[in-house]
């Protein structure tokens, strides 16, 4: 009989977020929704060969004065110009969208078909409760673009081990 030895090693993190930024993000969204709509926004920051590393965020509001009037977030395309301006002149780049949902962080038919950025490995994360709850990760989904509107969705325990909140220290 052949034993073999097999070599785990930890997944890395797909989107890292340092913890006053999440803080911050959150405590945005859950301003903005009043708990009563949706309120979202782009993680901008640098993506390295392992993960992808927050440093800001953007609101949509940012982009679009009005693009939370409705029950759901709509961007225009010079919204989206602008997106793109903002990131060149920052040599930033898009690591990760994120919105509130009113109860469950479970994508809508308009979020799976209408990715905020329709590249195979962007990351949409979801927070539920308009984000009243959400200064942690429970109950946060997080989705990977495939491609074709087709998405990798994650909760509970693959959110905390591909979703890392850092202090200033690193860990």
């Amino acid at each position: 009989m052949i034993f073999s030895k097999v070599a785990i090693t930890p997944v890395q993190p797909l989107l890292e977020v340092p913890a006053s930024l999440w803080a911050d993000l959150v405590a945005h969204l859950r301003q903005q929704s009043g708990g009563v709509r949706e309120s979202g926004g782009f993680v901008l920051g640098r993506k390295t060969n392992s993960a992808r590393v927050a440093t800001v965020f953007l609101p949509y509001e940012q982009l679009e004065a009005d693009a939370l009037h409705d029950d759901f977030v709509s961007l225009s395309a010079a919204s989206f110009a602008m997106l793109w301006s903002i990131c060149r002149t920052n040599n930033l780049s898009v690591v990760a969208d994120i919105h509130t949902h009113r109860f469950s962080a479970g994508q809508s038919l308009s979020d799976r078909t209408n990715p905020m950025v329709a590249l195979p490995g962007h990351i949409a994360l979801i927070l539920p409760n308009f984000g009243r709850d959400e200064s942690h990760l429970s109950g946060a989904r997080l989705y990977v673009y495939r491609g074709e509107h087709r998405w990798q969705s994650l909760s509970g325990s693959d959110v905390d081990s591909r979703l890392r909140l850092r202090d200033k220290g690193g860990q």
